[in-house]
């Protein structure tokens, strides 16, 4: 898997003010969904990737799309903090922060990974409060989940 993560984050790197769909990523490196999907995953815990839905470059079709984050301005653990300071009292699953703030489900995972270093982030096996999902969620200081 290493290589087609290498090869994606090659081509969108070329490509950074573009976005893709995922059926074109899958044809572009002869790919399953699923490899796609789960490379995409992986290259987000290299580097900030933005997920939307938006025209895809190549096939002009709107899209769950996949491209570099171009926001300078703060990183995706900033933006993550800043989401949880905003929502205070509430938790929320990779999923729903990554949906919410647009950024793919790698990008969020080691964005939580770094927060849990340096902040009072949390993470528990809770139920999320934007999906109701019985999942890991995340959460600032005592709001609702313990440490783990």
């Amino acid at each position: 898997m290493g290589s087609e993560v290498d090869e994606i984050l090659a081509f969108l790197g070329q490509h950074a003010d573009q976005q893709f769909c995922s059926a074109c990523l899958a044809f572009e490196f002869k790919l399953s969904f699923q490899g796609v999907d789960t490379a995409l995953a992986a290259a987000g815990h290299q580097v900030a990737l933005r997920e939307s839905r938006a025209e895809c470059a190549i096939c002009g079709r709107r899209a769950l799309v996949t491209g570099l984050e171009s926001n300078h301005d703060r990183s995706p653990a900033e933006d993550v903090l800043l989401f949880l300071l905003d929502h205070r009292g509430r938790i929320f699953c990779h999923v729903c922060i990554a949906r919410r703030l647009e950024l793919n489900i790698g990008t969020v995972q080691k964005a939580v990974r770094d927060m849990r270093r340096t902040s009072d982030v949390r993470v528990a096996d809770a139920r999320c409060s934007q999906c109701e999902q019985e999942r890991l969620v995340v959460s600032h200081g005592g709001d609702g989940v313990s440490r783990r």
